[in-house]
């Protein structure tokens, strides 16, 4: 066997034993961590853990649901005249036409109100509960916020409050702020009434 076989035949072996050695690794950094669920189904990643944060975000969650629920039931005739619009170019307007009736109309309303209700609550509860990447990272938010120190907002507005000072500051900023955001959206709609709609004589 010569030089160069031996030491072709050496360096596959440490590649090879490079190879194992990365891929048990990869193996040991996957398994699941005794105590936790299985990352598969629907089971709750970590319960109890993250509990406000979670919570918060399901929160979050109900009031975009509520919101486009409420958008869909009372703007779905949109839509439909959105569709028309389209089959009418193609002179096609018997496709649609049904759906102008009146109880066409609500069926369509009522049924799509509890279709987003239901599919952005499944998305959420999914992300937020049972998702592992998003799961944890609200739960290490909870832990993080768990570590602040919040300053202490009682007795309200006296001198002995740890937040005296600053509650002033932000209120007076807030104040000034919106008292020149008010005036100057009152002068600019004055100078746009006298440039675009102002009659001239």
């Amino acid at each position: 066997m010569s030089k160069l076989t031996v030491c072709t035949t050496v360096k596959e072996k440490n590649e090879m034993g490079t190879l194992v050695t990365a891929t048990s690794a990869g193996t040991e950094e996957r398994r699941e961590k005794p105590g936790e669920p299985a990352s598969g189904g629907f089971q709750v990643y970590k319960p109890g853990e993250g509990y406000a944060t979670r919570l918060g975000m399901m929160v979050v969650v109900a009031a975009y649901v509520l919101f486009a629920c409420h958008h869909w039931y009372y703007n779905s005739i949109v839509l439909r005249d959105f569709v028309d619009d389209i089959f009418g170019a193609i002179k096609l307007p018997w496709v649609t036409s049904w759906a102008r009736e009146t109880r066409w109309m609500n069926f369509i309303s009522v049924t799509g109100t509890i279709a987003i209700a239901a599919a952005g609550s499944l998305t959420g509860y999914y992300l937020i509960y049972i998702k592992r990447p998003t799961a944890e990272f609200l739960i290490k938010t909870d832990t993080e916020l768990g570590k602040v120190t919040w300053p202490k907002i009682t007795p309200w507005f006296k001198s002995e409050t740890i937040v005296w000072g600053s509650t002033y500051v932000v209120l007076i900023v807030v104040f000034a702020l919106t008292v020149y955001v008010f005036g100057v959206d009152l002068v600019l709609q004055w100078i746009s009434q006298k440039l675009f709609y102002g009659t001239s004589k």
